[in-house]
């Protein structure tokens, strides 16, 4: 009986000892997960307090209808996955848990404040790239619906900035704005940021114009300076996606307006041209154009791309203008876009003696200045005095430069060529001023060069004795 007793007691004992145990654990796993949490919590109202933003003055807040308070709630509550003491924090809006954030615009209410905050974050940070698609493409969409609000749009930028997005997802954003609701977009323009209008007008003009041409056109051509070209560069991407021919009939009336950036606006054209109607598209529209200088800068613009792609397939189609001189500078793009050098070089080596021809030379000797230089100019001072041997010079000389400035200007001084020489001499001397500045001034004194000619070089005014 006596032993009975004793196991009796002990049996009590032991089991109080394990209750004890079991309540300390789970009370501090409890504390722990509260503390954590309210520490988090902690942190993200200071980082909201100290990082807002104020993208606009139309910018308003959304007063939220009170079926929807939930959903503002939840951010503020995290499921701590326990991992050790410290524990890992989970989105409470991953796409596994909250699928009707991406329920089409047609089947669901706008999204709100926080559903935009959330998706923003999973298109920035999410380590998934397909989840990061997934979600831009719901901000996308929600865009192109009927019930898109300029102050959604705030929202967006809002988040974006705080998220951190690249500018790959700005472009594609402001774009799809301009494309989708071209009023609220147009009048963002003057009440954005200063610090934020020339980007954001770069990004939309595209999507204005390719829904509202004539906006677009007016908002630039009211434009001066390096500002209107800048965005007519700009403006020519967005006709494009509008009609091809619609764009091609703007730029030609840009050149019969005496525009002094008519050639890179039409080789702009040109590769906007390619991407909208694919290459055979793009070799039918250029050989459609009328010949003179508009289809030149057509033509380079072309040759560029192409042979970017299908180098030999482009040397081929190319050779068919080797006769026009004023064709004669796509043969130098090609050249530049081959990424075998040797195959180019055996290529030039291959054509008729043309301007072409000689064009091409000069790429090629770009290329081996750049690379090997001692190589390429035995090569050069092996050849005979010639037209081929100054353009080959011209072309080591753009290569050279780079590198060894002082080299360069010695060099250049060679060609035969008047005009070329000249030219050839202000290009050297461009990167030998950046090079060292001090010494170029002493080389132009004596250089022979026009005084005029060292505001080319310096972007100064002279200052010499």
């Amino acid at each position: 009986m006596g032993k009975y007793r004793k196991f009796l007691v002990h049996s009590f004992w032991v089991l109080n000892t394990v209750v004890a145990f079991l309540l300390g654990v789970e009370i501090g796993t409890n504390s722990i997960s509260e503390n954590f949490v309210e520490s988090y919590n902690q942190a993200s109202e200071r980082s909201k307090n100290s990082n807002g933003l104020s993208l606009s003055s139309r910018r308003t807040e959304i007063n939220l209808p009170q079926d929807e308070k939930t959903i503002t709630d939840k951010t503020n509550q995290l499921e701590v996955i326990p991992k050790g003491l410290a524990g890992r924090v989970k989105s409470p809006y991953s796409s596994v848990e909250n699928k009707s954030i991406y329920d089409s615009p047609a089947n669901r209410a706008p999204l709100s404040k926080a559903e935009i905050k959330s998706l923003v974050d999973l298109a920035v940070k999410s380590s998934d790239p397909i989840e990061r698609r997934k979600a831009f493409d719901r901000i996308l969409e929600e865009i192109k619906s009927e019930s898109f609000t300029y102050e959604q749009a705030m929202n967006i930028r809002s988040a974006m900035h705080h998220g951190g997005a690249n500018g790959e997802q700005w472009k594609t954003f402001d774009y799809a704005w301009g494309a989708n609701d071209p009023a609220s977009a147009v009048a963002e323009i003057d009440n954005i940021p200063e610090q934020y209008r020339r980007g954001f007008t770069s990004n939309m003009l595209p999507g204005l114009a390719s829904v509202e041409p004539k906006t677009a056109i007016g908002i630039v051509e009211a434009m001066d300076g390096e500002m209107r070209k800048q965005m007519t560069g700009r403006l020519i991407e967005g006709l494009a996606d509008y009609d091809v021919n619609f764009a091609t009939d703007y730029v030609i009336e840009m050149a019969e307006n005496g525009d002094p950036n008519i050639a890179q606006h039409m080789k702009r054209l040109a590769k906007e041209v390619l991407e909208t109607t694919g290459l055979e598209g793009g070799l039918d529209w250029v050989e459609g154009l009328e010949e003179g200088a508009l289809q030149a800068s057509a033509l380079r613009g072309v040759a560029n791309e192409y042979a970017n792609d299908q180098p030999e397939q482009a040397a081929k189609w190319a050779e068919q203008f080797i006769d026009s001189d004023q064709n004669s500078r796509m043969f130098g793009e090609i050249v530049r876009e081959w990424g075998d050098q040797e195959a180019a070089s055996a290529w030039v080596d291959s054509l008729e003696p043309s301007q072409g021809q000689r064009d091409a030379i000069s790429a090629v000797y770009g290329f081996k200045g750049a690379k090997t230089p001692e190589k390429a100019l035995q090569e050069i001072q092996s050849m005979p005095q010639s037209a081929d041997k100054d353009y080959a010079l011209n072309g080591f000389i753009s290569g050279l430069a780079g590198q060894d400035g002082e080299a360069a200007v010695a060099w250049a001084a060679e060609i035969n060529m008047p005009g070329m020489r000249e030219s050839a001499m202000v290009r050297a001397a461009k990167q030998y001023y950046k090079q060292d500045s001090s010494a170029t001034q002493e080389w132009f004194v004596a250089s022979g060069l026009p005084v005029e000619a060292w505001y080319q070089i310096s972007g100064t005014t002279p200052k010499l004795d």
